[in-house]
């Protein structure tokens, strides 16, 4: 079973400002003990500013994240596995965004 997560993994691994949750739990990366991006689903969700958000999700990058409240995070986009090669440079501005 290929783990679509691992090339995410892989980038972040060793640097010196990002855990990587893995194991029980939620899994993602962190940045000062807070997930910034979270492997969800078979997608990924990523933390930005509210204005990245909408950016993003304008330019067709990403899609609102409603974590089963019935209500959008203004915080958070779902970056759906189809837009896996994006992955790595979503998550590197993510990032930027919670430092």
């Amino acid at each position: 079973m290929t783990d679509i997560y691992e090339p995410v993994r892989a980038h972040f691994r060793g640097h010196p400002d990002v855990e990587i949750a893995e194991g029980k739990g939620a899994q993602g990366l962190k940045y000062n003990g807070k997930m910034f991006v979270m492997f969800y689903k078979g997608d990924i969700t990523v933390k930005l500013t509210p204005a990245h958000v909408v950016e993003f999700i304008e330019s067709g990058a990403g899609l609102p994240h409603d974590p089963g409240t019935g209500k959008a995070m203004i915080d958070r986009m779902l970056v759906p596995a189809q837009l896996g090669n994006t992955w790595i440079e979503l998550c590197e501005k993510s990032l930027l965004d919670v430092k």
